[in-house]
């Protein structure tokens, strides 16, 4: 019997974001059942792209490499953004590949140029987006009247959308390799601070994010001023596993607020030799002591970051997580430090709501309501004092207590976010599809290059402004 194919477009799966990483554990669980054909078209990704080859599905870039078609494609902003999200070739490989069941994992913006193509409804395709933020973006609800198989990574958006009328949205969390995280025996615990020179007697409070405007660096920055202030004789630290190269000017805001920058920490990888260390930040392009190479290590980004097994190390060096944003759509490293039984202090919004929720033992953090210039989405300003005062919860929290709390975060997590548990959802929807031996002849769409997009003053202007800013 024919097996099922499926195409699937998202973020490569060997890169560090969020849908990558989503991707990969989707993608290795469904290879494993052995029962399809699988094709992942992957974004931002050009076709020459070496890594593509080093899946053991077939990995296909979105991106073309010659100067003729880049050309092509730069006369347009919008076209050029639309292509880093798979617009350019799509059709073509839709014609080429002729798949059953068709996954489109990514921002709305990223997928909905899908939604009119002509094969869309004649096959089995699903839209799988992050809606983070409040009121639900129209280019969403628009969706939502076209897509039958829509689905959201977080309820806070489903459920506004379902009392909107659509009943057949439904939530579908991102799944996380949950035996990738765990906690570690208090022995080697130790272990891995004394290999990493970080005292045993030290607080240190973790958080792990892309260094992106809307994970509320600043906030945390002042709590923790306010937290040490309140406890002058306890070695408290925070650890920022992010890139210092992009986003927030941590050490500028750290300045502000009369921060040592001894007492912030941060992750270094080599990219020679892969080995990490946490260290105060004292620039990029630093030589590896451990390889002896010259100007090889960094900090963590999108391209070169730890392995989950070194990720899961670095949990395992934290007291307490803290996770301050003003929108999210579902926040990954929130579940992982749930995995390592790490008590999680959450801004209660957006996809934050979830994580405060009834059995997910997170200590919710306060916040006001501002709004976004120009979409006028209502976004979190996470309250510093709230942050200050749930960290002293945690410090004086018996130890026996944390780690009951922790145990059970662990277990609500693997129940609502683990591959387990999210992987036979998906394979059972995919189970139950009539294969469409749909031709794809003539289907194609391919862009004339010399179109150019209208002025609009619709949503468009808007979302654009919204992606320059995430």
């Amino acid at each position: 019997m024919k097996k099922k194919k499926i195409l699937y477009q998202s973020d490569f799966s060997l890169l560090k974001t969020g849908f990558a990483r989503i991707a990969k554990s989707v993608l290795s669980y469904l290879y494993k059942t052995g029962k399809y054909d699988i094709v992942h078209y992957c974004a931002g990704i050009s076709v020459a792209e070496p890594d593509l080859k080093r899946t053991p599905w077939e990995s296909i870039g979105c991106l073309p490499v010659t100067e003729k078609e880049i050309q092509e494609i730069n006369k347009d902003p919008h076209f050029q953004r639309q292509a880093q999200y798979g617009a350019y070739y799509l059709d073509q490989i839709m014609e080429k590949e002729k798949p059953d069941v068709y996954f489109a994992v990514q921002d709305i913006w990223g997928v909905d140029f899908s939604i009119n193509k002509k094969w869309f409804e004649e096959i089995h395709s699903v839209i799988w987006t992050t809606l983070d933020s409040l009121p639900i973006l129209p280019t969403a609800i628009e969706s939502a009247k076209k897509v039958k198989n829509y689905w959201i990574w977080s309820s806070f958006a489903t459920d506004k959308l379902n009392e909107m009328g659509f009943d057949h949205v439904r939530t579908m969390h991102g799944p996380i390799e949950h035996e990738d995280f765990y906690r570690l025996t208090d022995k080697k615990r130790k272990s891995l601070r004394e290999k990493l020179n970080i005292n045993q007697d030290e607080f240190i409070i973790g958080f792990v994010f892309r260094n992106q405007l809307r994970k509320s660096v600043p906030n945390l920055l002042e709590g923790f001023k306010i937290f040490k202030e309140n406890n002058p004789k306890v070695k408290s630290k925070l650890l920022l596993h992010t890139s210092f190269s992009e986003g927030w000017g941590i050490l500028k805001l750290a300045a502000e607020y009369e921060l040592n920058n001894e007492d912030i920490l941060t992750t270094y990888i080599c990219n020679k030799c892969n080995n990490y260390e946490v260290k105060p930040f004292i620039g990029e392009n630093l030589d590896c002591k451990y390889c002896v190479s010259e100007k090889s290590q960094t900090t963590v980004n999108v391209k070169t970051g730890v392995s989950e097994e070194q990720l899961n190390e670095i949990y395992n060096l934290m007291d307490v997580y803290a996770h301050p944003f003003t929108s999210g759509g579902q926040e990954i490293p929130i579940q992982e430090a749930k995995l390592t039984e790490l008590i999680t202090l959450v801004t209660n919004y957006s996809c934050g709501e979830e994580m405060c929720q009834d059995g997910a033992n997170s200590l919710p953090l306060e916040w006001s309501e501002y709004r976004e210039h120009n979409t006028e989405f209502i976004k979190a300003s996470t309250s510093p004092q709230s942050i200050a005062e749930e960290l002293q919860t945690v410090l004086e929290m018996p130890d026996k207590d944390r780690k009951k709390m922790g145990k059970k975060a662990r277990e609500w997590t693997i129940e609502n976010y683990s591959i387990q548990n999210i992987g036979p959802l998906i394979e059972e929807f995919i189970d139950r599809l009539e294969p469409t031996g749909y031709p794809f002849e003539n289907h194609q769409e391919l862009r004339d290059p010399s179109y150019v997009i209208p002025e609009t003053k619709d949503d468009g202007e808007w979302v654009l402004n919204y992606i320059i800013t995430y």
